[in-house]
């Protein structure tokens, strides 16, 4: 791997290696830019850092110090955010839908939310490639802009076939896919073994994550990684007009990265934190902030969990989580109560997440160990509700401080009574999904997934942070290239959408040929 020292001046020093980073860095790489990524995590190793353990998998996610509040906190760590080389996709389910047309106009269409300065059409070419770099195998997919996926859907197991029984009586459309997980080999990447362990870290690299597919790529084309490098501040010249590089931490030392451009990609909790604790005189309020709007707008999907039990073994662990996926309730009903909707796909909790849920039913003791010994005839179905995006739910700086001395993120976040009556009609549809299919006994626990949004896209400076290039209107050598660039979040699994962002993002600068 090549490296640069921190008195060259990169091309472009992108912070954070995940969907966003890692896909930005690779393309600027292919086109011969000097690029440096700085992640807060190590480089990871599957073959030596991951295990087949849910409690033993703790170390990919963010567990750094964050507050959180809000009438409804969110919990931050396990299903929201990554640590490491590859961000939250080395952990992610491997779900890769894309988002609908209607996305990208929701207060033109429904009223809500926000309309994207960009169309769905500009956002397609890259959504394709990207589905055949990773890449997405399913079935065709009749949802949204209709189209069918480059690799064959896997077989489905015991979960999907719950699912897909329980629609096929009811009459809602199902499908099996789309999975960014290798159907049989490709490339070095191994055929997927069927373990269930995709959120652990796929110890046999058949998931797509960027660790696997655009780092290595991004590493022969010239880029450097530079792991366990934690940014704390991204600096600008005297008049705050331009960035000239990012303060960081790496072996408990202060070093600094001299870039004649800055891309942030550090997700919806910590990309608005750089950016508020990189406070000058230009911008007391935060980099950027002129407006207000960095870490507001923070958006997390509800994403409640129904399961049902049989009188067979479903056994749904085994498969990766995500199989089968319903997308008929996504769009706005107008003979519904509240706008847009909701997916409905197959989870698979492993035993410890499983016997959270059931102890959240308020069972303990010898009745806790009786239903754990009944995991294997459970199915569970899992929600994701469009929560609409909302200016107070936002990110701001705490009174705490972390081991570095900055102060940490956060969080607060309330639902709107819309979010409510998605989180009601989700729940109804999986009961019924589960009772076609022949389940005697149902369990529902809420939960929430997915965030995206703190630094949005927008027209005008008084609408987003970023224009539609995921340049910052504020200073034109900045970037943002992660989830907080979206200005609404559908229903669908983010990962996709970020790194097609990202692509489209590096495209066009490269057309430009520089920053």
């Amino acid at each position: 791997m090549r490296r640069y020292d921190d008195g060259d001046e990169v091309d472009m020093a992108v912070v954070g290696c995940g969907a966003g980073g890692a896909t930005f860095a690779q393309r600027l790489a292919h086109a011969g830019w000097r690029v440096v990524c700085l992640e807060a995590g190590p480089f990871w190793d599957p073959e030596k850092d991951w295990v087949s353990d849910e409690w033993g998998s703790h170390h990919l996610y963010w567990n750094e110090p964050r507050v959180v509040g809000g009438s409804h906190p969110v919990p931050l760590g396990s299903n929201n955010s990554g640590r490491g080389v590859g961000g939250s996709m080395v952990h992610f389910a491997g779900f890769a839908p894309r988002l609908h047309p209607s996305d990208f106009r929701t207060r033109s269409l429904d009223g809500v939310g926000a309309d994207w300065p960009l169309e769905y059409g500009e956002l397609k070419p890259f959504y394709e490639r990207l589905e055949r770099e990773l890449p997405v195998a399913g079935q065709f997919w009749p949802w949204g802009d209709p189209h069918p996926h480059p690799h064959p859907p896997h077989p489905v197991s015991g979960n999907g076939e719950v699912m897909l029984a329980g629609c096929a009586a009811l009459g809602i459309e199902a499908r099996v896919g789309p999975v960014a997980i290798a159907n049989g080999r490709f490339g070095d990447r191994p055929h997927c073994i069927y373990r269930g362990f995709c959120l652990q870290g796929c110890k046999v690299n058949a998931k797509a994550s960027p660790l696997i597919t655009h780092v290595p790529d991004a590493i022969v084309h010239g880029a450097e990684i530079r792991p366990d490098s934690m940014v704390t501040r991204v600096e600008t010249d005297r008049e705050g007009r331009r960035v000239t590089g990012v303060r960081y931490v790496r072996g408990g030392r202060e070093r600094f990265q001299r870039a004649a451009a800055v891309a942030v990609a550090g997700y919806s909790i910590e990309t608005p934190r750089l950016l508020l604790n990189s406070a000058n005189a230009r911008f007391p309020e935060g980099l950027c902030n002129d407006h207000d709007l960095v870490g507001r707008y923070v958006m997390v999907q509800g994403a409640p969990q129904t399961a049902g039990r049989f009188a067979e073994e479903i056994r749904m662990y085994k498969g990766p989580p995500p199989e089968v996926s319903s997308e008929d309730f996504y769009e706005t009903d107008p003979a519904k109560p509240y706008r847009r909707g909701f997916s409905v796909q197959t989870v698979s909790p492993l035993p410890i997440m499983w016997a959270e849920h059931v102890a959240a039913q308020g069972h303990w003791g010898a009745d806790l160990r009786r239903r754990m010994a009944d995991y294997t005839h459970w199915a569970t179905l899992g929600a994701l509700c469009e929560f609409l995006p909302q200016a107070d739910n936002r990110v701001t700086l705490a009174d705490e401080t972390d081991r570095h001395g900055l102060p940490v993120a956060r969080f607060d976040h309330s639902h709107c009574p819309n979010d409510g009556l998605l989180l009601e009609a989700a729940r109804e549809v999986m009961e019924r999904i589960l009772k076609a299919a022949g389940a005697t006994e149902l369990m529902t626990v809420e939960r929430y997934a997915h965030l995206v949004g703190g630094c949005r896209m927008g027209r005008t400076p008084q609408e987003g942070v970023v224009d539609g290039d995921l340049r910052s209107f504020a200073i034109p050598n900045l970037f943002v290239t992660d989830g907080s660039v979206l200005p609404t979040q559908g229903s669908a699994n983010p990962a996709l959408t970020i790194m097609a962002l990202a692509d489209r993002a590096a495209t066009r600068l490269i057309a430009r040929g520089g920053a």
